[in-house]
């Protein structure tokens, strides 16, 4: 019995012992977890956080800097330095920047500064005009655009009118720029009775005209220092204009361009007038910038000298982008094999500037009305003016 009992109590203490074995070992392991969490709690108070737009869209001209896409930081310290952002054009922008976190971490982070043009141009412009019946008022004279980009935006007019009969005329100034924000104001024209002229002054021909042929057989008349030929007016480097002559587009060259920029609209395409009449003036200060920055010689290539552009004949106008690079857009092509049904033609063909004196421009276009232009199309290969009434384009 006495054995008995001495064996229990060893069985007892060593039960006891494994109990207190257990106890420390679940107390370590617990000392351990709690060591860990506390441990992972420290650190993550002290991680990096960071907060920043991938991706910021702003308006041309804003004012911003290379750090403004960052909305907050913690636990860290932005390393670059901040700089402005040039936003005066129209493009993405890749912005870098390093941030050194808690630990002495380095990163760089990246995002896109997208710089947009959100705003429509302003147009100032004399809201009432007023002219006689038959009498042609060039009605973008005094228009002037701004807009933000600085681009030059040179407006259109939308409407029906007719300078040769009286009434009033509710029409629209249009001025869209390169990234398609439109900006449209009213304005009203006036055309009112012609004045009954107490005397008529019949011009004999004989007096103020003078008649010659040109190699093809067409008449050439010069009247009032105008050249006609075969009953069109000319003007190229052999043929010059009045430095009095001119005072805006033709009202016929202006309705067809707007018959043809309906057209096109309904092939989803965008036509519009970038440069249309230019005075005698304008076009001395033009050609003279031209060769002062490029010589006298590479400017007679492709600029006209005062007296001598088709411009200041109220015919011819330049349409959508002055650039070589307008020729492989959608409206050139479609310019090309459909103005004539207008009455236009392409002025200056590739490939034939040994006839007109001036390089290709597949963006100007003159009015010679629908049966000459049909002419000059020539089924698609087109004929020049001077080739056609057999006439030279040559400086005297």
């Amino acid at each position: 019995m006495e054995e008995k009992k001495v064996v229990l109590k060893r069985k007892k203490k060593l039960v006891l012992k494994k109990k207190a074995f257990a106890f420390l070992i679940i107390t370590i392991l617990t000392i351990i977890i709690l060591t860990i969490i506390l441990v992972k709690i420290i650190l993550n108070s002290k991680k990096l956080n960071l907060e920043y737009e991938k991706e910021l869209n702003v308006s041309l001209n804003d004012k911003i800097t290379n750090l403004d896409a960052i909305r907050k930081i913690k636990n860290g310290k932005i390393l670059t330095k901040k700089k402005k952002i040039n936003t005066t054009k129209i493009r993405k922008i890749k912005v870098t920047f390093e941030v050194e976190d808690y630990f002495k971490k380095k990163t760089k982070y990246h995002y896109i500064i997208i710089i947009n043009d959100k705003e429509k141009p302003t147009i100032k412009y004399t809201k009432e005009l007023e002219t006689e019946e038959g009498k042609e008022l060039d009605l973008l004279k005094d228009v002037i655009v701004e807009d933000n980009s600085r681009e030059k935006i040179t407006p259109t007019i939308e409407g029906e009118y007719d300078f040769n009969k009286a009434g009033e005329y509710k029409l629209f100034y249009v001025a869209k720029d390169s990234s398609k924000n439109e900006a449209r104001e009213e304005f009203i024209l006036k055309v009112t009775e012609k004045k009954i002229e107490k005397k008529v002054v019949e011009e004999k021909k004989e007096n103020n005209s003078n008649r010659n042929k040109t190699s093809k057989g067409f008449d050439i008349t010069t009247k009032n220092g105008v050249t006609y030929i075969g009953g069109y007016l000319i003007v190229n480097k052999t043929y010059s204009l009045p430095s009095s002559y001119g005072n805006g587009l033709t009202g016929e060259t202006r309705n067809n361009f707007n018959r043809m920029k309906s057209a096109a609209k309904e092939e989803n395409l965008d036509i519009f007038i970038s440069s249309g009449y230019r005075s005698y003036n304008r076009q001395k200060t033009l050609y003279n910038n031209y060769v002062s920055n490029d010589g006298k010689e590479e400017a007679d290539t492709y600029s006209a000298r005062p007296g001598h552009s088709e411009h200041q004949s109220g015919l011819a106008l330049d349409v959508n982008t002055v650039d070589d690079s307008f020729a492989n857009t959608e409206e050139a092509k479609w310019l090309v094999e459909n103005c004539y049904k207008y009455g236009f033609i392409l002025r200056y063909p590739k490939g034939k500037s040994n006839e007109t004196g001036y390089k290709y421009e597949p963006w100007h276009f003159r009015y010679v009305g629908e049966d000459l232009a049909t002419k000059l199309y020539n089924n698609g290969n087109w004929i020049t003016m001077e080739n056609y009434f057999g006439i030279t384009s040559t400086y005297k």
